[in-house]
């Protein structure tokens, strides 16, 4: 297919870093595969009068969730990795072996691979190196998604008689987010709100120097946070999701930044 297959690491994660993106193309009849490594079995559960009670199926529900979410951009070829959700470092869910922050780098690598061969993408989209904001999950989507990119035209890494036949797609980027903007829109929505801004540098996002193409998907803004309220596990009452003001939502939604890696110039996506 002359299409996308954007990797992700939970259920949210796809809504919120590029459903404008994804809206777009499915608007326009371009094949969009979702694959995400994870079900989020150990995210925050938000919105269930007895959060733990519901622990045992959570990842049933937040991958219920994600195809709603994907249902309103427009998506319906989704995959799972298979892996559970790491946590965060530090904590008993991230020294799990079924974690995929502890997935054997290869086979996670080659399961990747069998679905770039199986869609035959032009483009494909992984993180950038930090994962946005450092969860184990992130960085893991980072490094088996670029291997992915590139192992998926080796046979001799990937045979032919065990992944399928080779596929070389074209555009390789990491989706990312703007740390400049991410600070004016925090500031703003914290001022809407009353409340003081400390002023410091966050850690999360990535510096505006590094990133090469920077999308418009303003249009898309009210659709995104649609998708972003199917996740009803994952925001309570006081996220931004459902707090603040329509404008500055639209305002921090309508802006998907990547890195391009191995692209021409320009924006791939528009040539899909």
């Amino acid at each position: 297919m002359a299409g996308l297959l954007a990797f992700h690491a939970h259920p949210d994660d796809e809504s919120i870093s590029m459903g404008g993106t994804m809206a777009e193309l499915a608007g326009r009849g371009v094949p969009v595969t979702v694959v995400t490594a994870t079900r989020g079995e150990a995210g925050e559960i938000h919105g269930e009068p007895d959060p733990e009670s519901v622990r045992p199926r959570l990842g049933e529900m937040r991958e219920a969730e994600e195809r709603a979410a994907l249902a309103v951009l427009g998506v319906t070829d989704i995959e799972f990795l298979g892996y559970r959700d790491s946590g965060m470092m530090g904590t008993p869910e991230n020294s799990r072996r079924d974690a995929f922050w502890n997935a054997d780098f290869m086979e996670a690598t080659g399961r990747l691979v069998r679905l770039i061969r199986d869609r035959r993408p032009t483009v494909v989209t992984a993180y950038d190196p930090f994962g946005g904001y450092g969860h184990p999950d992130h960085v893991q989507v980072h490094r088996v998604g670029t291997a992915a990119f590139f192992g998926a035209p080796d046979r001799g890494r990937f045979p032919v008689s065990e992944f399928g036949e080779p596929w070389e797609p074209e555009t390789l980027l990491w989706a990312s987010w703007s740390r400049d903007r991410m600070i004016r829109v925090r500031r703003a929505m914290q001022a809407d709100l009353g409340a003081d801004d400390p002023g410091e540098e966050p850690a999360t996002g990535f510096l505006s120097r590094f990133l090469t193409l920077r999308r418009d998907v303003s249009r898309f803004a009210e659709t995104k946070h649609r998708a972003l309220l199917c996740h009803s596990t994952q925001f309570s009452a006081e996220s931004w999701v459902r707090g603040a003001a329509a404008d500055l939502r639209s305002e921090f939604l309508g802006e998907e930044v990547f890195v391009g890696v191995w692209a021409a110039s320009g924006d791939p996506f528009a040539a899909l």
